[in-house]
């Protein structure tokens, strides 16, 4: 091989180096560059961390692209309100097990974000909330009956449960805005008994609601009648024969006036009072 060949072949090697070397370079700076990126969705804020100084406590980051150092970490929290469901296994006031389904839904207060990614961090939810909601339920509804859990006492149930969390939580940048008990599965042989429960006192108020109305409407009559009766006695205590006579007197008045009254006879009557003639205009009898 001459000279000249293998100056322009270490040439072309030496160029495929650099080149390559250009491109490992290029890959790291844009692997590096993507590692800096941040994205932060619509609801939600972050907090960074610092290899240098740890949790900013100043800065919270908002909606949108944050760049940052590829060494910092940025924690993104959801300020949205959450809905998280759980089962529940707990006792009634005499032992029974019951299972519940519930719903809690909380948020997280934005401005407190670094004091939550200090002493709990993002999965507050886990750490926090859930053993909580676990521990109220547990203590709430052994206070009650079987009955009255299924029944009649759910919302006291739920607002005893809320202000528990929201007692255990006071110290935490989170707001539990509701408790929830979306269904309650008990042994078939209690829940029917106390299905059958309900429906017997249903009845009953039905029935005493119909009785009721018939007292009442009873009374309403009887009340009526004596109104009458006292309305009778009334008038026939003034019913007297001068008043009767005196009436019959102003009737006779106005008979008298009418166009079709011709002859009038005083003093006709058995009580007295005149005797009125019809007859027509035209010359009748």
């Amino acid at each position: 091989m001459s000279a000249t060949s293998r100056d322009v072949s270490g040439d072309f090697l030496r160029g495929a180096r650099r080149r390559v070397g250009a491109w490992v370079v290029a890959l790291s700076a844009l692997s590096l560059l993507g590692g800096c990126i941040e994205s932060i969705d619509p609801g939600k804020a972050a907090v960074l961390w610092t290899i240098s100084q740890g949790t900013d406590t100043k800065t919270i980051y908002r909606e949108g692209v944050q760049v940052i150092a590829p060494w910092n970490e940025l924690y993104i929290y959801d300020l949205r309100t959450q809905e998280s469901r759980l089962s529940l296994h707990v006792l009634s006031i005499n032992g029974l097990a019951i299972d519940m389904d519930s719903s809690v839904l909380y948020r997280v207060q934005g401005k407190a974000l670094p004091t939550l990614q200090e002493k709990v961090g993002p999965d507050y939810y886990h750490v926090l909330i859930a053993p909580y909601v676990m521990s109220e339920a547990r203590k709430i509804v052994g206070r009650f009956t079987p009955s009255e859990i299924y029944s009649s006492q759910r919302e006291t149930i739920e607002r005893l449960i809320l202000t528990g969390l929201r007692e255990k939580l006071r110290d935490y940048p989170i707001t539990v805005q509701g408790f929830l008990i979306r269904d309650v599965r008990l042994p078939r042989i209690i829940r029917v008994a106390i299905e059958r429960k309900l429906t017997e006192e249903q009845n009953y108020q039905r029935m005493e609601y119909v009785l009721d109305v018939a007292r009442k409407t009873a009374q309403k009559r009887r009340i009526e009648a004596e109104g009458i009766q006292a309305f009778q006695k009334i008038v026939q205590e003034n019913l007297t024969r001068s008043y009767l006579t005196w009436k019959g007197i102003e009737a006779t008045e106005k008979l008298a006036k009418s166009p079709n009254t011709k002859i009038i006879i005083i003093g006709g009557g058995k009580s007295g009072l005149p005797v009125i003639l019809n007859a027509d205009s035209g010359g009748g009898h």
